[in-house]
């Protein structure tokens, strides 16, 4: 261990080494020879060694006492501080020893320089990443992570195109249709559709943090479910009212008010939306971070999320920053159809609304009661549909094409940030990435490998068998009323006998099913099902059990086709007693 002696000349306190024990050291003040003990003593103490005496009989003089109020007039307090010793002024650790560039204490981390915590503390006293180490390097990582991920950035823009063509071919089919029952229908389907778009993208997102989260940059495998991907959608425009809503209601009162009361132009209400919309989007890195986690209730918290915010700047802002300027041509691209075909479109949605109504007014003059009593209808006041002109919708649905060709690389290269920043911001958006696990002990054991030898329930067959027959019917109703809508028939009617052809469509998969089934028992059991008449009702008897399912579902075929016969009959019978003709269908 190193020894501390003191010079007897300069009072310098030098630390030799060990191997110094027992000889002389030369003082680099003063150059007077030090003789470093060869004991073993106490490191922490300094050794003072003893002065030569002058002279062996020389004996002390007594010293004068000094009264102690002299003594304290006659102390300088300035040097009274050991300006050679460096002491950690909030543990007392005594730093001499330490380069004089360091100035961070080793023992409490703190800086007597700067007054505070350190830069070697602070990096110590986190749980997490540095957060500064978020920025350099950033987007060559997110373009790294998308050239590896290269396929998946294509599925992302086939998923857009595909679902983006259905959600027009929806729309246009729900202003050309006329009868409300497939308006509805193709509404319904529009709203599913373009909800997968956004719930693809936020549905990737999560999984792009978490496997950031993993220190990961390749996926093995992602698939693609359309259902899953429009209930994503459908949890996005529910956070934009739960957790947005808030945070945009009060620039849109302020710009209802400045153009109802104001006398401000219209443009302004959108103006304050668009600023309005600005920090929700500045935001949403923090939402997207708490929705990948098992506990994502602060993410619905708009105060929460605000708070957070305010610790994350930094990174929000840089988040931001890429987000719109990755974004540049799409901005431009929706400016460009709303500045130039914008008019166009209005024209074309209240041009076919009004046909819309128009052919609907029609319809039901047509189907007006006819008799004695019945109330003449006016066809001339009802106006006639007009023709449009489709031409000025070329332009935008190109332009839509050419977006969704690019999308896929700029969404995952901003969700790779949004990755990053969930990563080294971490600690302070204070994630919940733990759940409470609950463990669920079985009563009575069994044996797993019994599980595919439970036998099916009389009631779940029955379930099974009448819901494949429902569903057939329905597909059969939905088409009737597709054709009466297109073919301008009476809409009951094309109801009704849409439902009994899917009644019959029911029917036949029930007997092909038996079919099969009666193969599967005995070659000679199929071709009686097949053949023989009544052979079906023979093989349901002789085997219940495999055929039941499928009995029902031929029963249930068979209830629904004759409910459906008998009101074809009667509305008919009604049609042709009210004086009109049978309904053409």
């Amino acid at each position: 261990m190193p020894v501390k002696v003191r010079c007897s000349s300069c009072d310098k306190v030098l630390t030799v080494p060990d191997a110094a024990r027992g000889k002389a050291v030369k003082c680099p003040q003063c150059d007077t020879k030090i003789a470093v003990p060869a004991g073993d003593a106490d490191d922490s103490k300094v050794i003072k060694p003893k002065k030569k005496p002058a002279a062996a009989a020389a004996a002390p003089k007594p010293k004068k006492r000094v009264d102690s109020e002299d003594a304290l007039m006659a102390l300088d307090l300035r040097r009274a501080e050991d300006t050679n010793a460096r002491i950690c002024s909030k543990c007392g650790y005594d730093m001499h020893e330490l380069d004089e560039d360091e100035t961070e204490c080793p023992k409490c981390g703190f800086d007597i320089e700067a007054g505070g915590m350190g830069a070697k503390a602070r990096k110590r006293a986190l749980r997490g990443p540095d957060p500064a180490d978020f920025y350099p390097g950033l987007a060559k990582n997110a373009g790294k992570f998308v050239g590896k991920n290269i396929m998946l950035a294509w599925r992302t823009d086939a998923y857009t195109l595909v679902c983006l063509l259905i959600s027009l071919f929806c729309a246009f089919m729900y202003l050309w249709l006329s009868a409300w029952p497939p308006r509805a229908f193709f509404a319904l389907c529009f709203f599913v559709s373009f909800l997968v778009i956004p719930g693809w993208l936020w549905y990737l997102d999560t999984e792009v943090i978490k496997l950031t989260l993993e220190r990961k940059d390749k996926f093995k495998k992602l698939n693609f479910d359309f259902f899953l991907a429009s209930s994503k959608g459908v949890i996005g425009v529910a956070w934009a009212l739960v957790g947005a809503g808030p945070i945009l209601l009060l620039p849109a009162m302020l710009g209802y008010y400045l153009v109802h009361y104001s006398g401000q132009p219209e443009w302004m209400l959108p103006v304050c939306i668009g600023i309005g919309l600005l920090p929700i989007v500045w935001m949403l890195p923090i939402t997207m971070s708490h929705m990948t986690m098992p506990i994502s209730v602060p993410a619905w918290m708009f105060w929460k999320v605000i708070q957070f915010w305010g610790r994350t700047l930094g990174g929000c802002s840089v988040w931001l920053m890429w987000i719109l300027v990755t974004n540049i041509p799409n901005f431009a691209a929706v400016g460009l159809i709303a500045g130039v075909w914008g008019n166009d479109i209005q024209n074309i949605v209240q041009t076919m609304e009004s046909n819309a109504d128009i052919n609907r007014q029609l319809l039901a003059a047509e189907n007006a009661p006819k008799g004695k009593n019945a109330k003449p209808v006016d066809i001339t006041a009802i106006g006639k549909p007009v023709d449009v002109d489709f031409k000025p919708l070329i332009g935008p649905v190109i332009i839509l094409v050419v977006m969704c060709l690019p999308i896929g690389f700029i969404a995952m290269f901003n969700m790779r940030i949004n990755g990053l920043f969930t990563y080294y911001f971490r600690d302070r958006m204070e994630l919940v990435d733990k759940a409470k696990d609950y463990k669920y002990v079985a009563k009575a054991r069994r044996d797993p490998n019994d599980d595919d030898d439970v036998p099916r329930t009389l009631q779940q067959d029955a379930v099974e068998g009448a819901v494949a027959t429902v569903v057939c019917a329905l597909v059969g109703v939905i088409g009737g009323m597709l054709y009466g809508a297109l073919q301008g028939k009476p809409m009951m009617a094309a109801i009704l006998v849409g439902g009994l052809y899917g009644s019959y469509f029911a029917m036949a998969i029930a007997q092909i099913n038996l079919i099969v089934t009666g193969f599967k028992e005995k070659v000679w059991w199929g071709l009686i099902v097949w053949f023989v008449p009544l052979g079906s009702v023979v093989f349901i008897i002789q085997h219940w059990v495999v055929a039941r399912k499928t009995a029902f579902q031929l029963i249930t075929a068979i209830v629904l086709l004759m409910i459906f016969v008998i009101a074809v009959t009667v509305t008919v019978v009604a049609d042709v007693a009210a004086g009109g003709a049978p309904p053409g269908v």
